[in-house]
């Protein structure tokens, strides 16, 4: 498995102004390749970008993209830029198009439009050879994972994957490892994250059981591990150096 950073530590001046210097950084820390949300690029210069990650000797793991998925008309409204989003991302070479998306209502309805939505954005993702991946935070965690249970059973599998964060379903409550075996069949790809009651933690210093959720991943070959730490006390560099640590201490 390659293991991934995304650049959010690095702030968004940094990711949009000064890319050259966080790619840098994220090579010196040891990783292959980052993911990075679609707000802080230019997508009309695919060709730019591809050239840059090159000579860093990165390679895109995702393109992160965010927005209403229990809305039909706003999903409409997003989706010129989403299929821009998605043909820039497949130019640059990324394997995944990771959404998170905004807590619903919670009703069914909500649900069967953010299933169809998901659906609808993941044919998009696949025509042009990319694998959409929702990632979740802590609201489709609660009541026993109900908003992700419903997505997986009301989509195609071929369509719409998990990028799961670990350290979120802690946050709401739940067991990282358990959910990971849950939804296993249906994971692209991880966040690995972690977190403590005050804050969000390097790999190792929180209170996710990232021990489990490695045990539970098996020998399940995951192209990508991407590290995420939305934010840091030390510098990125820093944070990036110890999460790549603990993950070379247990092989990977």
């Amino acid at each position: 498995m390659k293991i991934g950073i995304q650049t959010r530590p690095w702030g968004p001046e940094m990711n949009r102004e000064r890319l050259p210097d966080v790619l840098a950084e994220v090579a010196q820390a040891g990783y292959d390749g980052i993911e990075i949300g679609a707000q802080h690029l230019d997508i009309a210069r695919p060709t730019h970008y591809r050239r840059l990650f090159a000579e860093h000797g990165l390679q895109v793991v995702g393109v992160h993209v965010g927005g209403e998925i229990h809305d039909a008309a706003s999903v409409q409204e997003a989706l010129d830029n989403l299929e821009r989003i998605i043909a820039f991302a497949a130019q640059v070479g990324a394997t995944f198009l990771p959404f998170s998306g905004r807590p619903g209502a919670g009703d069914e309805e909500s649900l069967r439009w953010a299933a169809e939505n998901l659906e609808r954005v993941g044919r998009l993702c696949a025509s042009a050879g990319l694998r959409l991946c929702y990632h979740n935070h802590f609201w489709e965690i609660a009541d026993d994972c109900r908003e992700l249970r419903y997505i997986c059973a009301h989509t195609d599998a071929a369509h719409v994957s998990l990028c799961l964060d670990v350290a979120w379903v802690r946050r709401a409550g739940g067991d990282p490892a358990a959910t990971v075996r849950t939804f296993l069949d249906r994971i692209g790809y991880l966040h690995l994250k972690d977190t403590t009651d005050e804050g969000w933690a390097e790999l190792g210093a929180g209170s996710v059981d990232l021990q489990g959720v490695l045990q539970a991943i098996g020998g399940r070959p995951f192209p990508w591990l991407v590290v995420e730490q939305d934010e840091t006390g030390r510098t990125p560099l820093e944070s990036a150096r110890i999460s790549r640590q603990y993950l070379r201490e247990r092989g990977l």
